[in-house]
């Protein structure tokens, strides 16, 4: 039976009382504006006529809003939103191996990884995330959670050289996940399979090998902890007689394709390595902060020509996932450590959340921006509240002012995932209910290890 042709030329139209672009990472705002949606690509971007509205299939007036990107979050362990708070104001190495990992090894399911990641991506989608560059354990359940909710994912399978919680389900071949995943998904829109090492210190130099060798034979994007600490770096040291940004390099992991998350630590000779090799930064500026590993040298990195992300880490460490949270503290981090009000701008922080996160994650040609022939991975934002008022500058009201719970639509290739306070991919009473029964679990784990 052949469809019925409606003269509609837009899938769906938006009518955006400002609209911010973010194309070549400049933060350009325009008023009274329209973007115009078919098949999943923006196909127009101009001035809102009267006559658009009757030539969309859906039409959203956000016409005393503001439209932009979808926002890019770099660095994510989704299914840790079910330890939200339970190992707060601790040492870096009490929260990890005290308190995180055994935590890990005792609960964390197929059915964990289902749960904590949708209460994750409710969150994402309220906050107008998009796209998320996300690690954790049974990868197969993540990226099925991710595309059914219908966010765009690079999702890395974790990798360490000691056992996994998911080992005695899915068995210690991760490379074999890897590939069966990838095939799985190898023309799939949204979701692209790569490889999660989870940090120097956590993997030998023989998986780390295998790692570089793997990605670099079918193309696939390597997601690794890098330089995170002071202890962390001292113990490469100690260990292997050279940092961990040069051991990665030695291996071949320091190149396009890699996301290196966190790189505090990285003395001249790092980050000349880390410029050469073509590897991005994600820059976690609130995991960083409470857990004091320090502040990345992010003006610099930018001052090399460095891709760099930002990114929220999880939530057992964060302890949120929005990254309006995070381009707030982490531009007034890199003021306070250069002792320069004048560095890391409002317009940088947006770049690195939508256009600029984006090319370091590999995915600049598809998303971060609002352009014709771009995936249409939208937020709009209602100004609508007494924080946000008056508006004499919208970049610094996002940055400095928004917190995220502003967004009043998510899109992801034209398809409304969030609207007006309805949640349409998720159902968030049943999601806050099994939140509820994890609640309970993890307080007699934590009451029995005590």
């Amino acid at each position: 039976m052949k469809a019925k042709k409606t003269g509609k030329r837009f899938d769906l139209g938006l009518h955006a009382g400002y609209l911010l672009t973010m194309e070549g990472g400049k933060a350009n705002v325009t008023e009274n504006a329209f973007v115009g949606v078919s098949g999943g690509v923006v196909t127009e971007v101009s001035r809102f006529q009267a006559s658009h509205r009757k030539a969309c299939r859906k039409f959203i007036d956000a016409s005393k809003r503001l439209l932009m990107p979808g926002l890019v979050n770099g660095h994510t362990h989704l299914p840790m939103t079910l330890f939200r708070g339970v190992a707060d104001d601790v040492s870096f190495h009490d929260w990890l191996f005290e308190r995180i990992l055994p935590l890990e090894a005792k609960l964390v399911s197929k059915q964990f990884v289902r749960d904590g990641i949708e209460l994750a991506l409710l969150e994402c989608i309220r906050f107008g995330v998009t796209t998320v560059n996300e690690m954790y354990f049974y990868c197969a359940e993540e990226a099925d959670s991710i595309d059914k909710a219908g966010l765009r994912a690079i999702v890395a399978q974790a990798m360490a050289s000691f056992p996994l919680p998911e080992d005695k389900v899915v068995g210690t071949d991760k490379f074999a996940i890897v590939d069966k995943l990838r095939k799985k998904y190898t023309k799939h829109s949204r979701l692209t399979i790569g490889y999660g090492p989870h940090a120097p210190y956590s993997c030998d130099n023989a998986l780390l090998q295998k790692v570089s060798d793997a990605a670099a034979k079918n193309g696939a994007p390597i997601h690794i902890h890098l330089s995170e600490t002071l202890k962390e770096v001292e113990e490469s040291y100690k260990q292997h007689g050279m940092s961990p940004v040069a051991r990665v390099q030695k291996l071949g992991l320091l190149r396009a394709g890699v996301t290196c998350a966190h790189c505090v630590h990285l003395n001249e000779a790092d980050r000349d390595l880390l410029q050469a090799g073509g590897a991005s930064v994600i820059y976690n500026p609130d995991s960083n902060a409470k857990l004091g590993a320090g502040v990345a040298p992010v003006v610099d990195y930018l001052r090399r020509g460095i891709p760099v992300s930002l990114g929220t880490d999880g939530s057992a460490s964060n302890n949120d996932l929005s990254l309006f949270g995070a381009m707030d503290i982490g531009t007034k981090l890199q003021k306070l450590v250069n002792a320069d009000s004048s560095v890391f701008l409002a317009e940088q922080a947006l770049s690195a959340a939508t256009w600029g996160g984006a090319h370091a994650l590999g995915l600049g040609e598809k998303t971060g921006s609002i352009e014709v022939g771009k995936s249409a991975d939208l937020a709009v934002i209602d100004l609508n509240f007494p924080h946000l008022q008056p508006v004499h500058d919208l970049v610094s009201q996002l940055v400095y002012s928004a917190q995220g719970c502003e967004v009043a639509a998510t899109i992801v290739e034209g398809k409304v995932l969030f609207l007006d306070g309805k949640f349409l991919t998720l159902d968030a009473k049943k999601i806050y209910a099994k939140a509820a029964a994890w609640q309970k679990k993890i307080k007699k784990a934590l009451s029995e290890r005590a």
